[in-house]
Parts: structure tokens; C-alpha cells; sequence
């Protein structure tokens, strides 16, 4: 089975952790030569400031459209080492089929500036070595490490995604998407996933009850567990 396929049914499952640890393996196992750099490596963005600029975009679009989901994309790093970033695209509807992909190409949302990622400097290196020094020429049998390292960059990507909506709250309770540019394989962060319950409903059920009542209540992650009164940001 290819790394492309593993890694996809681990994106299915929401399994970003898993796909991260079975291609640190890999590269760990194999003679990865600059690659091998890729697995100690992590993005350094503050996910605290990754979610406000998500926050903004929402909310800056909420005010074209009911915006009711975000995709999230890195550039074509590969052949782009110079510079990594991400854009953001905000969309009016929203499929739910993993099968389908498309509706991803027609975004509501206008230009929204790029954002910078940092702290891969040495996988950028490695990138630039590969294809500058016409390595996939000269060493073919180093195409599975390529195409794995491709693969753990896109799940670091989705896994900073997915840090960053852990420190707040989202400014709405949408699906938030990320993958890298020309992958079908995405990572889908939706929230009816999750049974939430938010203790401010409680009260507010409880208050206007004569005889208490008690909830069972699964916690959710903080940023699709909003009450009315929280700050956006």
C-alpha cells in the first residue's frame, strides 16, 4: 500500500497523530539523507495566532455571507522552498462526502493576505537540495522518501491547524479544512463530530425547571464550545 493511500485513510479517521508517527517511522527506518531532518522538525507558529487570523476571516466574511465552512491550504511547498505560508478560502455551503473535493475550487470568500509558516527551515533545505541538485534524477530510489516527507509536512500543517483550534474559540462552529495545494487527501475538523453540551445551556435549561436536573456531558474542545457571552477572540 503507498504512503498516499496510508496516510488518507489516517486523514479519514481524523487520525492526524497517527499519520505523523507511522511517516516519522518510515523516514526513521530508511536512509533519508536531508529528509531525515523533516522528523524532529515542527512548525513554530503561535497557535494562538493562527486561530485569531482564522477568527478575523470568519468574521470579516460572516459580513458578505453565512460563511459555513474554512479551507485551510499550504502552498506547493516542494517546489516552492523559498517560502512557506497558507491561504484561507471561505465557502457558503459545504459538503460533507470525503469522496468529494470540487466544491473546494469555488470559494465565496475574496483575497485574504497569506500567512507566513515558520520553523522548517531545514526542511525547506531539504527540498531545495532535492530538486536543485537534481536528486530525484540521480538518486530515483529516493522517490518513496520524497513522496513521504511530501506526506508529513501536509499532516504537520493539519496538525498545527488543528493545535490552533485548540487554544480558543472559533469565532463560529464550522468545519475547518487544511491539506496542501493539489492533495486530495484533507484533514476535516467538523464539529457535530463532538456531542456539546455547553454549561451555559445547562443553566439555562436548570433555571427555568422546578426540580433539578443533571446532564451527562461530554466535553468538547474549547473552540466549538462557545456561550453567548464569550469574546470572539
Amino acid at each position: 500500500m503507498s504512503h498516499w493511500k496510508i496516510v488518507d485513510d489516517y486523514f479519514r479517521n481524523n487520525n492526524v497523530s497517527g499519520a505523523i508517527s507511522y511517516l516519522n517511522g518510515f523516514l526513521s527506518a530508511n536512509n533519508a539523507q536531508q529528509f531525515g531532518s523533516i522528523v524532529g522538525a515542527s512548525f513554530t507558529n503561535p497557535p494562538s495566532s493562527v486561530l485569531a487570523e482564522i477568527n478575523r476571516f470568519i468574521e470579516a466574511n460572516e459580513k458578505q455571507f453565512d460563511v459555513k465552512a474554512v479551507y485551510l491550504e499550504i502552498n506547493g511547498f516542494d517546489i516552492n522552498h523559498e517560502r512557506w505560508y497558507f491561504d484561507l478560502f471561505a465557502y457558503s455551503s459545504y459538503s460533507e462526502n470525503v469522496d468529494d473535493t470540487e466544491w473546494l475550487c469555488n470559494w465565496q470568500s475574496d483575497q485574504w493576505p497569506e500567512i507566513d509558516l515558520t520553523g522548517m527551515t531545514s526542511a525547506q533545505e531539504a527540498f531545495a537540495w532535492y530538486h536543485n541538485e537534481r536528486i530525484w534524477k540521480s538518486q530515483p530510489e529516493l522517490k518513496s522518501v520524497y513522496e513521504a516527507s511530501m506526506l508529513l509536512i501536509t499532516a504537520k500543517f493539519a496538525q498545527l491547524i488543528g493545535t490552533a483550534l485548540e487554544a480558543g474559540h472559533l469565532f463560529k462552529a464550522i468545519p475547518v479544512l487544511a491539506t496542501a495545494h493539489g492533495f486530495e487527501s484533507l484533514v476535516r475538523y467538523e464539529p457535530w463530530h463532538i456531542t456539546v453540551v455547553s454549561p451555559w445551556l445547562i443553566g439555562q435549561i436548570s433555571s427555568v425547571l422546578t426540580t433539578p436536573i443533571s446532564f451527562h456531558v461530554r466535553t468538547a474542545p474549547s473552540f466549538f464550545n462557545r456561550s453567548p457571552d464569550d469574546t470572539d477572540l
